[in-house]
């Protein structure tokens, strides 16, 4: 467990007052709350306040921080969250609270594009659905890879030798 400074742990106020808002049907809140539960430790609830409040609105984020959860890497679980549009663009949010702590320079500076979230996003779901056998994706990476795509073939080699690295130590388990 990480070493947390008074100053990095969020005061329990804060987290009771956001749930209650998160409660209330506050979205906004709720995404907070998620950000302060991480904050505060608690990895597995900020990832449940976060797909309950995001999950039909962010599917792909949903199921990459599920799979990544499932092979027990909470913090790249949060991680997919924190860096999600919804989290990241939340007016409530804490990204918000620092960016409002700017001046309007260095606020441009840190301006984020989206889209490049979603595509890392959408590499990060395919590599993990492939490398666990997922036929639609794999059939996905053949299609691109047989019409030429380099990136793809590489991918398909690499997720379909993990997928029998991980069939095989099943196995023999």
């Amino acid at each position: 467990m990480k070493h947390r400074s008074s100053s990095d742990v969020p005061d329990p106020n804060h987290i009771a007052e956001s749930r209650a808002r998160a409660d209330a049907g506050d979205q906004n809140a709720a995404g907070r709350l998620g950000e302060l539960l991480a904050k505060s430790g608690d990895l597995e609830g900020a990832l449940r306040v976060w797909a309950q409040a995001y999950g039909d609105s962010s599917p792909s984020t949903k199921r990459l921080a599920e799979l990544m959860a499932e092979d027990g890497d909470l913090e790249s679980a949060v991680s997919a969250w924190k860096c999600s549009d919804v989290v990241r663009q939340n007016p409530a949010g804490l990204h918000q609270e620092y960016l409002n702590s700017l001046d309007e320079d260095d606020r441009r500076d840190a301006d984020d594009d989206p889209e490049d979230w979603a595509f890392i996003e959408e590499e990060q779901l395919t590599r993990l659905l492939a490398q666990r056998g997922d036929e639609a994706t794999i059939a996905k990476l053949r299609a691109q890879a047989d019409a030429g795509d380099s990136v793809a073939a590489r991918r398909l080699a690499d997720c379909e030798e993990h997928h029998r690295r991980r069939k095989n130590a099943t196995a023999e388990s």
